[in-house]
């Protein structure tokens, strides 16, 4: 019972806690306060990686349990930025029982002094996908400059086919973003803004992070990058013009473009790249496998349920 009280009771207050310092705080102050906890987490998970001795476990038992804290500040955060976006909240929360499970069981490892290699992949995965989106995320200029490359040429794409597009200036603030600007025969006029999960930089971090995290033949792991990022970053900018396309030529709204067509095109797409990467890499299933018998080890959590 301690476990379960100690490894979900501390997410669990995270969460509530959380909401009494947003109702006094703005978004952008709430963002700042909470960045270097994400940070540590993330500096604790890739020491605990790379770290050879017994310490390691005990290492990655904190940077994950911290890591879940981070992530229980941020559900109610993620709702008021995306205007009541109750999805994004509602997996948020689910992901951090999630973390703190992970957390668990490094300590398990401390404990047992055993090794688990799914674990240690996730590890360096999530070290190294972290690192190269949240680096990016929280540092504007960089966030502003991947936008912007990402606004211009999705508008090159537009302005191949005929029609009339271009790309307005950085917009800064808690959503940085640039506005693609549409001439509709009077007048120019916003039509959609280019955020920064607009610009693939999510998906294309974790696949970096998982190739990087994969120990396997580096000359494999290069053919699957080459067919991942660039397909990724390629199809992104065409589904960026696809929405404006269908809401300036085809009367379909935001929502439908983006949030049904839009997600619904991404995520056949994801589905078919990762089944490619499979074949090419079979030891990422093996690893994602792996995850899964996590229940198998059988630790105090597992006893006390399956009890």
């Amino acid at each position: 019972m301690i476990h379960v009280i100690f490894f979900f009771g501390i997410p669990s207050f995270f969460i509530i806690f959380s909401h009494f310092i947003l109702i006094n705080k703005s978004l952008e102050a709430f963002s700042l306060l909470t960045t270097p906890i994400l940070f540590i987490a993330l500096i604790l998970i890739g020491i605990g990686s790379f770290v050879k001795n017994r310490k390691r476990y005990f290492i990655l038992f904190l940077g994950w349990l911290v890591f879940s804290i981070y992530w229980a500040t941020q559900p109610e955060f993620l709702y008021y930025k995306g205007d009541g976006d109750i999805i994004n909240a509602s997996f948020c929360i689910m992901g951090v029982y999630f973390l703190s499970y992970i957390s668990y069981h490094e300590y398990l490892s401390y404990k047992r002094n055993e090794e688990v290699k799914s674990l240690d992949f996730l590890s360096k995965a999530t070290f190294f996908s972290g690192m190269i989106y949240f680096t990016v995320q929280k540092i504007d200029v960089l966030a502003g400059i991947l936008i912007k490359v990402v606004a211009e040429q999705s508008v090159a794409i537009l302005n191949a086919f005929g029609f009339r597009a271009k790309v307005g200036s950085i917009i800064e603030g808690l959503n940085i973003h640039v506005p693609i600007l549409y001439f509709d025969g009077q007048k120019w006029r916003e039509s959609v803004q280019i955020i920064l999960a607009c610009t693939g930089l999510q998906s294309m971090a974790v696949f970096t992070g998982v190739f990087l995290a994969l120990n396997t033949d580096i000359k494999r792991k290069i053919k699957a990058f080459l067919v991942a990022i660039p397909t990724i970053y390629i199809l992104n900018l065409i589904r960026n013009a696809g929405i404006v396309y269908g809401m300036e030529k085809m009367g379909l709204d935001f929502y439908m473009m983006h949030n049904v067509i839009g997600k619904v095109g991404s995520l056949i797409a994801l589905i078919i790249i990762a089944f490619i990467i499979f074949d090419l890499l079979p030891e990422l299933y093996d690893e994602i496998v792996g995850l899964t018998k996590l229940v198998k080890r059988k630790g105090p959590i597992e006893r006390m349920f399956i009890k």
